[in-house]
């Protein structure tokens, strides 16, 4: 049985498809605000970072260094609520891929049809951690 044939005969699957292509076009577009932003305000190349947080890899560093070990170079400006929620949604789209690699079967039709409720839970998951060290001591936005 195809994939393709299958998705057009159920209604289920057609909407779990819709939704997963959607949740990485919007990837792509929240990467590209991210990548963006960060290079204004750390005074560095658009296109570099931009490929640094559109691996798997670049993406888990990038947060490491960023928000766990919190020594990264100095922004000239603080990150505001969109770019917040950018992060949290690039974090997401990479927590959902991951989580639903280890939970569902290797089926590629289990694993559409896991990935829109996993995303709900990871943008959750990933927002809570983006924004619960936004405001340092001082007064000054850290995230």
């Amino acid at each position: 049985m195809q994939f393709a044939s299958f998705a057009a005969e159920q209604p289920m699957m057609r909407a779990a498809l819709a939704l997963t292509v959607g949740i990485y076009i919007g990837n792509l577009i929240a990467l590209g605000y991210w990548a963006r932003a960060e290079a204004r305000a750390r005074n560095g190349s658009v296109l570099g970072t931009f490929l640094l947080l559109s691996t798997g890899f670049g993406l888990v560093y990038y947060l490491w260094v960023r928000y766990v070990r919190n020594d990264w170079e100095s922004r000239s400006e603080p990150a505001d609520r969109r770019e917040r929620v950018v992060t949290a949604y690039s974090l997401a789209v990479l927590l959902a891929f991951v989580v639903g690699a280890f939970v569902t079967p290797p089926d590629p039709m289990m694993q559409v049809l896991a990935l829109p409720p996993l995303f709900v839970v990871s943008f959750v998951v990933s927002y809570l951690f983006v924004t619960r060290g936004s405001v340092g001591d001082s007064g000054e936005t850290a995230a």
